[in-house]
């Protein structure tokens, strides 16, 4: 009365070759390595970590030193 279905299984063949799914798989893998490589830009100084520290720490500073004046 309580016993639960079991899902059916079935055995399931695709209709590509395996060697042309391996094939256009190595081609667009290829593809994104050489276009993430050319895709490089070198960052802005700005935006380096130190900078973005140094620059976080300067307002701070400079918050304090206004706070004295209020």
């Amino acid at each position: 009365m309580f016993q639960q279905r079991k899902n059916k299984r079935f055995s399931y063949k695709s209709r590509l070759q395996d060697s042309d799914a391996r094939k256009s798989k190595d081609d667009l893998e290829t593809k994104w390595n050489e276009l993430r490589a050319s895709g490089k830009r070198r960052g802005s100084v700005f935006t380096t970590l130190p900078a973005l520290i140094v620059l976080l720490v300067f307002i701070f500073v400079l918050i304090y030193i206004l706070e004295g004046y209020i």
